[in-house]
């Protein structure tokens, strides 16, 4: 899910290091934790994706562990490239992804390389997600893309959160950072739409849709909040006991909290 480079400090540079350093120490956890959310999410915007991933060559942008790559695959996309920051997410891409250590605004393919880019909460995570759409045009000619919807929330995200602040949990800075200044911009239909076209798309849509993932059972709400590229290294940090202890304060937690369905806005260009 990493798009940029940047070196330690403050401001987008300090941003883009600290979402960096998060996901490579979150890889472990995320893909039995967040990953099954993620990948549900992956096969709704594959499903969306205009055109289709069938036959095509496709990026997957901001890949993680691959899971919007693998939803290409299985709607029947030639070839599949996954390009990511954080190599420790991209190691549980599987060869056949044809992983790529790349910055989102610097992507080291050829013009026309693909024919479809897919971005999978990518945007959300950049300081300049215009600078990345303008390179996803460049090397693409269409665009798939997704974010959260500005107003969805899940009960079980607050309840996870008090568990976890239970046990000493703080979030970090750079994820307060993005949660104030880089998710927003994500989550705003109108400001997508100005963004690819600026980028040169000719056409860009935003949809609203809602997302069954499948998952509600207690210990899936918790391993998908655990696994999380905020929470995750504090998770890995604690003692194998501590860790038990927190999962299962986190399973009690959710109980009750209903089925995980997602809102998510889904950008097509081209």
């Amino acid at each position: 899910m990493v798009g940029e480079a940047g070196g330690a400090g403050g401001g987008a540079a300090g941003l883009s290091a600290g979402v960096r350093s998060a996901y490579e120490e979150s890889a472990p956890l995320w893909a039995d934790g967040a990953g099954p959310v993620y990948a549900a999410l992956a096969r709704a915007l594959l499903a969306a994706a205009d055109p289709p991933a069938t036959g095509a060559r496709v990026l997957d942008l901001g890949a993680g562990t691959g899971t919007a790559g693998r939803a290409a695959q299985q709607a029947g996309a030639r070839s599949v490239v996954c390009a990511d920051l954080a190599v420790a997410m991209l190691r549980h891409c599987g060869p056949d992804a044809h992983p790529v250590a790349a910055e989102a605004t610097a992507l080291p393919f050829r013009d026309g390389s693909f024919d479809l880019v897919v971005a999978a909460f990518c945007l959300g995570h950049l300081t300049d997600p215009g600078a990345a759409l303008r390179e996803a045009r460049r090397v693409g000619r269409a665009l798939a893309a997704s974010s959260f919807a500005p107003d969805w929330t899940h009960p079980a995200k607050a309840a996870v959160d008090d568990a976890l602040a239970a046990f000493g949990y703080e979030p970090p800075a750079w994820y307060l950072e993005f949660k104030r200044d880089t998710e927003p911009r994500a989550g705003d239909a109108a400001e997508l739409i100005r963004l690819a076209t600026a980028a040169g798309f000719a056409r860009a849509r935003v949809r609203a849709i809602a997302v069954d993932t499948g998952l509600s059972a207690p210990a899936q709400l918790a391993a998908w909040r655990l696994g999380m590229a905020h929470t995750a290294p504090f998770v890995t940090a604690l003692s194998q006991a501590r860790r038990a202890e927190l999962r299962r304060a986190a399973e009690s937690a959710v109980a009750g909290s209903g089925p995980l369905i997602v809102g998510m806005l889904v950008l097509t260009a081209r």
